[in-house]
């Protein structure tokens, strides 16, 4: 059985929060200004937290999934500066022409992405004007969030409102929001792989066996939920986790983290993902004890 140590939980992940707060070791260079994808592209002519820079980042985050952020919000911008019809509210694209314009601007994403980018323009059209901020009126975490979208789906006969995003891409979308407004919404904290990899490294987890990640994620929501209330007066602290994670842990086997990294000392090393043999696709599953990389060594 494998249970979630709070305490440690509160204590890790304030560390990295203050760090942030305090612009202290990796976070002294690096910030969501000059690191944040949602922050360094947006389409031309466009003023961030306007009608359609807000229509636009929920069509790019929603299409963000364990891709290359920086390409893919950059090539997004250019694709919607070159053809601003895309942010029409309820023009909806061809088929033929999506695969066109996701071929020229290099958009690589997984198969069938091109469609569900469709479906989710349309449905955000119809369903909530082309406002994302519509899709959280009522609600205040991703559990009523969650509930209410499926409402929406059941009501109007729809399968999936926003097909391929899920529960994560919600958080980002909120993050991206609250970054930009007085928006208000509990989980803003994405709880993406570089979370889940620090709750492996610094054993947080505790017990042995697996646990599913989407189990995992359930679980930490509220209780990181609880944790970022402190910080909320500093918003871009959100991006602390994903900028660690991206340019520490990312790096921590080939280069000296000891002196830059807020948990250095209380972490194991780069935790190693399940992947298929074959596919070599993510299993979806955590195991603990985990296997880690060892961390670089002078």
């Amino acid at each position: 059985m494998i249970t979630i140590n709070k305490l440690r939980f509160r204590k890790i992940f304030r560390l990295i929060f203050r760090a942030y707060k305090e612009k202290t070791g990796i976070f002294s260079s690096l910030n969501a200004e000059n690191s944040g994808p949602q922050k360094l592209y947006i389409p031309l002519g466009l003023k961030p937290g306007d009608e359609k820079h807000i229509y636009w980042l929920a069509l790019v985050a929603m299409s963000d999934r364990r891709t290359n952020s920086r390409v893919l919000y950059r090539n997004f911008a250019l694709m919607f500066s070159e053809n601003p019809h895309l942010f029409t509210v309820g023009f909806s694209p061809s088929i033929d022409e999506m695969t066109k314009l996701f071929r020229q601007y290099q958009t690589a994403l997984p198969l069938g992405e091109i469609g569900f980018f469709i479906k989710r323009k349309d449905h955000l059209d119809r369903f909530f004007n082309g406002d994302p901020r519509k899709i959280y009126e009522g609600v205040s975490n991703i559990d009523e969030l969650i509930h209410k979208l499926k409402k929406i789906a059941r009501k109007h006969a729809v399968k999936n409102l926003f097909p391929g995003a899920k529960v994560k891409i919600f958080s980002l979308l909120a993050m991206f929001l609250s970054e930009l407004s007085d928006f208000d919404f509990a989980d803003i904290v994405p709880i993406d792989v570089w979370v889940q990899a620090i709750v492996s490294s610094t054993s947080i987890l505790k017990g042995k066996g697996q646990i599913k990640v989407s189990s995992l994620e359930k679980e930490l929501r509220p209780l990181m939920s609880r944790l970022h209330k402190e910080f909320r007066k500093d918003i871009s602290s959100v991006n602390a986790t994903w900028i660690l994670g991206r340019y520490g842990c990312n790096r921590c086997v080939g280069s000296n983290m000891s002196n830059i990294c807020p948990i250095y000392t209380q972490c194991k090393g780069p935790f190693t993902r399940h992947r298929h043999e074959v596919s070599g696709k993510h299993l979806g599953v955590i195991t603990v004890p985990s296997a880690f990389k060892a961390k670089f060594k002078k």
